[in-house]
């Protein structure tokens, strides 16, 4: 039987960007800010987040990445 990978730092910026978007829903349901700002700010975050797992941290050459080829 084939053993599935082991989860990495990518797989964690998956799981964390709905999330902080899911958070900031909940906070602007529950507290005293309005809900559209607690949405803005959770997706703010999660922007970040995929800023940086794009941008500053790429995948390529990592074992386990998607390789094209020419």
């Amino acid at each position: 039987m084939h053993r599935p990978p082991s989860l990495t730092r990518y797989d964690g910026l998956l799981a964390a960007m709905p999330a902080s978007v899911a958070g900031g829903t909940a906070a602007g349901w529950w507290l005293a800010i309005p809900l559209l700002a607690g949405l803005g700010v959770g997706a703010g975050v999660a922007a970040v987040m995929i800023l940086v797992s794009i941008a500053m941290t790429p995948t390529a050459g990592q074992k386990g990445s998607i390789r094209r080829s020419p």
